[in-house]
Order: C-alpha cells, then sequence, then structure tokens
C-alpha cells in the first residue's frame, strides 16, 4: 500500500484540569483491579469501582508507580502556557474569597480552585509497506500543557508576612502543576513507545483500528495515573501548594 498520510489529532487527555480538588482514589481501587470507565447521559467521563446500573463500563488499569517512561525521540513537548487569573486582598481569607470569583473552574466539580494544568497530548501518523504488510511509516506525538495560577495584584500592599507567605505558596504550587504536566509526558512518551511496537498487519485499516484503540486505552491508564498522583500528594498538600 502506498505510504498514505493518516493524520489523528487527539482530544485533549483531559477534559478537565486536574489539580487542587477531589479526585478518585485511583491507586487503591487499581490494586484491587476494580477501576472502571463509562459515561453519563451527558457524555461526561467517570471513574470508579461501581459503575451505575445499566451503564456500559469499561476496566482500566493504572500505570505503576515508577520512572516514567522511556524517551522517544518521536515525542515534542512543548513549553507549558501560563495563564494567570488577577486576585487581591490584604489576608488569607481575602484571597481565597478572590480565587472564589476569579480561579479557574473545575469541570469535576464546578468548583473554584488555585491553580490547574491541563495537558493533552496529540499525535499523527503514516502507515505503509510492502504488500500485506502494512507498518507505521511516520509518527510524531506531542504533548502541551497549560497552567492556570494566581497573580496577586496588590502584593506589595500586603502584610509582610502574607507576602513571604505567598512567596513560598505560590513556588509550591508551580510545582505542583509541573508534576501533573510530567504525567503528560510520561503518557506522550509511553503512548508513542507502545504504538512503536505494534505488529505489522495484513491491512492498514486493521492497523488503524488498533492504534486507535491502543491510544484510547494509554490516555485511560494516564488519566488514572494523574488522578493518583492529586491522592498521593493530597492535591499539592505535601509539597506545600496550601496557603496559610
Amino acid at each position: 500500500m502506498s505510504d498514505e498520510k493518516r493524520t489523528r489529532p487527539r482530544p485533549p487527555l483531559f477534559p478537565f484540569p486536574l489539580s487542587l480538588f477531589p479526585l478518585l482514589a485511583a491507586a487503591s481501587l487499581a490494586a484491587a483491579g476494580e477501576v472502571h470507565r463509562w459515561k453519563d447521559a451527558d457524555g461526561r467521563v467517570h471513574y470508579g469501582d461501581k459503575p451505575p446500573a445499566g451503564v456500559a463500563a469499561k476496566p482500566v488499569a493504572v500505570p505503576a508507580s515508577g520512572p516514567a517512561a522511556k524517551p522517544n525521540p518521536e515525542v515534542t513537548v512543548a513549553e507549558s502556557v501560563i495563564r494567570h487569573y488577577d486576585i487581591a486582598g490584604n489576608s488569607v481569607a481575602e484571597l481565597n474569597m478572590g480565587v472564589q470569583r476569579a480561579g479557574p473552574v473545575s469541570a469535576a466539580t464546578g468548583a473554584r480552585v488555585w491553580g490547574v494544568c491541563t495537558w493533552k497530548v496529540t499525535w499523527s501518523y503514516a502507515t505503509g509497506g510492502a504488500p500485506g504488510k502494512c507498518v507505521l511509516t511516520r509518527l510524531s506525538v506531542k504533548l502541551d500543557a497549560v497552567i492556570d495560577l494566581p497573580r496577586w495584584t496588590n502584593r506589595g500592599a500586603g502584610p509582610p508576612a502574607l507576602q513571604a507567605e505567598w512567596d513560598r505558596f505560590i513556588v509550591a504550587l508551580r510545582q505542583h502543576e509541573d508534576g501533573h504536566k510530567d504525567n503528560g509526558v510520561r503518557a506522550a512518551n509511553d503512548l508513542a513507545n507502545r504504538l512503536r511496537a505494534l505488529p505489522p498487519e495484513k491491512d492498514c485499516a486493521v492497523l488503524d483500528a488498533k492504534v486507535r484503540a491502543l491510544g484510547e486505552r494509554v490516555i485511560d491508564q494516564h488519566r488514572l495515573a494523574d488522578q493518583a498522583y492529586d491522592r498521593s500528594t493530597g492535591h499539592g498538600a505535601t509539597q506545600g501548594a496550601t496557603l496559610k
């Protein structure tokens, strides 16, 4: 078959931001082999150990903890896009109120949060090869991330102790969100490595279907891994991402 270009841009890995809000205890559920994925009537994706009655659910696995997937030269990691929202105040309570008015909204809970990292993996590929032996002839995977963070507009007028606490907090918050991006990097490399490991198929349509299925499976797995990261860090609390 000719080396026909087959581009498969993918939707965001996480249609909702992942950060400081309660999430599924994916790690413990995965250990029990009971994590499932399903969609509600509005098309929103959910994860849990007990899908609603009458809803078609698929079991998914959580990647084991450990080092990131082996880097793949076909993966491009873009610089994070940093977006700031403005808040003002002279106390922790007032700054919290500012977040409630202007902070990014969690699509999962509808609540406003201090910061989020939304990452996505997109990929394209081409297939070809000798008759009866279709393989990936080209592969390109890209990781993009957008990080939303607060900006204290009247910091200079705030109490010195609060300024110092803010400076500590904002560094820790960025560290936590960068950790989410690191999970996206793992997902991108894992996907590229696993796509390259696909064996040849007699029909390129069959290979296309396997690429789609593998991509969805990797997305599901790393979606849960990112949730487990929030769980293990207390949504950033263990990294100091709380303003006191």
